[in-house]
């Protein structure tokens, strides 16, 4: 047997902790780029690949879809185009953070997410939570009072966006 010694053990203390620097730096870059990946990059919320992947593993919870209401009627009119529309997601985003977030809405580990063009999700706890969710989002409406938002809740996210489809059909009967 040979007196050779394993590779480790011959780097220097201060070597092997540039190789940890190293490495702790490489992680913290994934960590950045992953969520980037999973945020939308208008409103800061996470998007759907972000919402999957932090409650893929769950089988409880609640989801409440979110719908904006004449939103694309509003971004069509003469004179406003999509900066207009980037301002009423950003509005809504504001306004769905603050009212999920600082209300009681008793909706513990909540995650909330713009899922696509004008549609939002945001996962919850408590049935109860969801409920008071959907309730703030039915409440607002833009500053020009040109769009609203429709919701529906349910335990999975095609129960919900079946709801929040029923709603919006209640919004337009309304009308």
């Amino acid at each position: 047997m040979t007196d050779a010694k394993h590779p480790i053990e011959d780097l220097s203390h201060t070597n092997f902790m540039a190789m940890k620097e190293a490495q702790m730096a490489a992680e913290d870059r994934a960590d950045r780029f992953l969520l980037e990946a999973d945020t939308c990059s208008l409103t800061g919320m996470l998007n759907r690949r972000g919402l999957r992947r932090r409650t893929s593993d769950r089988d409880w919870g609640w989801y409440v879809v979110a719908d904006l209401n004449d939103f694309k009627k509003a971004q069509d009119k003469p004179g406003r185009g999509h900066a207009y529309g980037d301002g009423i997601l950003k509005e809504f985003a504001d306004y769905l953070l603050t009212n999920t977030r600082h209300r009681d809405l008793r909706a513990r580990n909540l995650m909330a997410a713009r899922t696509g063009g004008d549609e939002f999700t945001i996962w919850t706890e408590t049935r109860a939570g969801a409920r008071r969710i959907k309730q703030a989002i039915r409440e607002w409406a833009s500053e020009d009072n040109e769009v609203s938002a429709s919701a529906g809740i349910g335990q999975t996210t095609e129960a919900a966006d079946a709801a929040c489809y029923l709603d919006k059909q209640r919004h337009k009967d309304n009308q």
